[in-house]
């Protein structure tokens, strides 16, 4: 019985650090793929096929509408999940993702997606786009610590239309049920990201909304690695089940020894 106990606690504690950190890294690589691809058309792309890429934007489905219904809760539905229509990048959180459009669970598990009736990343004045992705998965950072982000700090978009760099304005918190308001601002151009919280409660929204400003730099700043209490609190159990799984191990060891 000792025995099983002891191989039990070993492998709840290599369990609890293995999962998640392999699901990430996985779920990293899909990313990276796909941020790759992104970033080389992009890249390679002349002046000409600009132009195309940022025909292709303004064609995607968008609407003046000054509500939208929450993502989590909608029947959301993709309606373009081949390419990307933007990538944003927040350095605080050490976040870097492809935006998709639309808010299917296809598009959620792993990316960012922009919600319906927001209008497509384009850098122009009174234009408000609605970027979402869930938290707190345990197989994808994501927007899992979106909550770090403060006013004045920074995030960025980058698609045809270039580099667009936004300084957080606002933060609130809404219940789930809240329409989302999308208010347009005739001299800004605004871009609202949005999360579950309470972390693994979800029963509201937090928006961290931002204004485009000037660019400072023609490169997106590395990200910063997070360390937060559920990694932290992670590690501790696992290491906590790891010991205590040596410990009995070790004295079963005597125990069979000194019965010899």
């Amino acid at each position: 019985m000792r025995r099983w106990l002891i191989i039990l606690l070993f492998c709840l504690g290599l369990g609890l650090i293995g999962y998640p950190a392999a699901s990430n890294v996985v779920t990293g690589w899909r990313q990276q793929g796909v941020l790759t691809a992104y970033k080389q058309q992009l890249q390679r792309a002349n002046q000409t096929q600009l132009k195309t890429l940022q025909r292709a934007l303004q064609k995607q489905e968008t609407s003046d509408e000054a509500t939208v219904p929450d993502p989590f809760n909608a029947t959301g539905k993709s309606f373009v999940t081949t390419t990307p229509l933007t990538l944003i990048a927040i350095p605080k959180i050490n976040v870097e993702l492809p935006v998709f459009a639309g808010t299917g669970e296809d598009v959620l598990q792993k990316y960012a997606g922009l919600v319906r009736g927001t209008d497509v990343p384009q850098g122009k004045r009174n234009q408000h786009s609605l970027i979402t992705a869930h938290r707190g998965l345990p197989g994808a950072q994501l927007f899992t610590d979106l909550p770090r982000l403060q006013r004045g700090d920074r995030f960025y978009l980058k698609n045809a239309y270039g580099l667009m760099t936004y300084e957080v304005t606002t933060r609130r918190t809404v219940k789930a049920a809240t329409q989302q308001p999308i208010q347009r601002a005739a001299t800004q151009n605004q871009v609202t990201l949005m999360t579950c919280t309470p972390y693994m409660i979800n029963t509201h929204r937090l928006l961290v909304t931002g204004r485009r400003i000037p660019n400072e730099t023609q490169t997106i700043p590395r990200g910063q690695f997070v360390w937060d209490w559920y990694k932290i609190g992670l590690l501790v159990v696992a290491a906590l089940l790891i010991i205590a799984g040596g410990w009995a191990g070790y004295h079963h060891y005597r125990r069979m020894k000194e019965g010899k």
